[in-house]
């Protein structure tokens, strides 16, 4: 089986696609050849297979409102998970919802920490805008590349951060 992965480097960093974004991982291609014994199959670099989403990704981070309106591959996760992944979706570019409002979009408003548990697992982050889901009280809570990240995606979409 091959699997097929491409590198994009954007103005906040590297950007490594395959079966999900890693945003800022220097490292992940130096783990294919330990993967391929484990799984049985073999990486392939192809940048002209993801030049979709690469130049999706080069107007976001150049400050543009981007739709990621691709048919996901979600397999293997929970319906919750699908669930709230599919809500998180649906906030708009430069706007931010909380974890509270999204369990209850999700018909669950008392579960707003398995929301957030379901975000920490998002495969796609920009994609699935998970950055966009802050706490109730308008602080970042937390973000699987860091939030760093968060703060930066956010500052970006809402027009103040200015990238060269």
């Amino acid at each position: 089986m091959k699997l097929y992965y491409a590198h994009v480097e954007s103005s906040f960093g590297p950007i490594f696609g395959l079966f999900q974004l890693a945003l800022g991982e220097h490292e992940l291609p130096m783990s294919f050849p330990s993967w391929e014994g484990r799984f049985g199959c073999e990486f392939v670099h192809d940048q002209d297979r993801f030049a979709d989403i690469a130049t999706d990704l080069a107007g976001y981070f150049a400050g543009l409102p981007m739709e990621f309106d691709y048919r996901l591959d979600l397999r293997g996760a929970s319906a919750f998970e699908r669930a709230v992944w599919d809500k998180a979706r649906r906030i708009p570019y430069g706007q931010s919802k909380s974890y509270k409002w999204l369990a209850t979009q999700v018909h669950h408003p008392n579960a707003f920490k398995a929301v957030g548990r379901a975000l920490s697992q998002n495969p796609l982050p920009i994609v699935i805008p998970c950055h966009r889901v802050i706490m109730q009280d308008a602080s970042l809570g937390g973000f699987a590349a860091g939030v760093g990240w968060k703060d930066r995606l956010l500052r970006l979409e809402r027009g103040e951060l200015r990238m060269l």
